[in-house]
């Protein structure tokens, strides 16, 4: 599948403004990037872990996504595969994410991620190039029904770096243990 998606910076009061309109529950997240020629992540929760692969670069409009979840019974095992693996973790994000999903199967996700700050995405799968200018507009049409507007692609570029340099500062107070509770 191809993971078409748009997202914007927004505000904490936007934020707040969103969780309370829809009602939204929320799920912690711990995101593991690790240093490979992909964009291959793992990310932790407390129902489940999943593991991630991403096509192209980040913060693209389209992606090819294949996604895997596994029990959290086999978490320890597949951390441990990893490490000898060499996978070394690049970065870490510590979200709390709120999801939605919306009319034309798209999800809106509502995100905190400690150190980054408050993001809106909304994002459709589709299972081909063809379909993914379709799929664009109808994102940019719920941006635009939200009155929000798709931040830039060099602005998210310039945050991720600045988090790539300072997460460990950013993050130093954090307790992993205590975040996914």
């Amino acid at each position: 599948m191809i993971e078409v998606e748009l997202r914007s910076f927004i505000s904490q009061d936007k934020y707040n403004e969103l969780i309370k309109k829809y009602n939204a529950n929320s799920q912690k997240q711990i995101t593991y990037y690790f240093n490979s020629e992909q964009d291959f992540r793992m990310m932790k929760t407390q129902e489940y872990t999943q593991l991630w692969l991403k096509t192209g670069k980040m913060h693209e409009e389209s992606r090819l996504e294949k996604v895997v979840k596994i029990d959290n019974k086999y978490r320890n095992d597949l951390e441990s595969m990893l490490e000898l693996l060499n996978y070394d973790v690049d970065i870490k994000w510590y979200r709390t994410r709120s999801k939605i999903k919306l009319e034309q199967n798209a999800e809106m996700c509502i995100d905190y991620t400690v150190g980054y700050g408050y993001i809106l995405e909304i994002e459709k799968q589709v299972e081909d190039d063809a379909k993914v200018d379709e799929a664009k507009a109808l994102l940019q049409k719920d941006f635009e029904d939200l009155g929000i507007q798709v931040s830039q692609k060099e602005e998210f570029d310039a945050k991720y770096k600045d988090y790539v340099q300072n997460w460990k500062e950013y993050t130093k107070g954090v307790n992993e243990e205590e975040f996914l509770k």
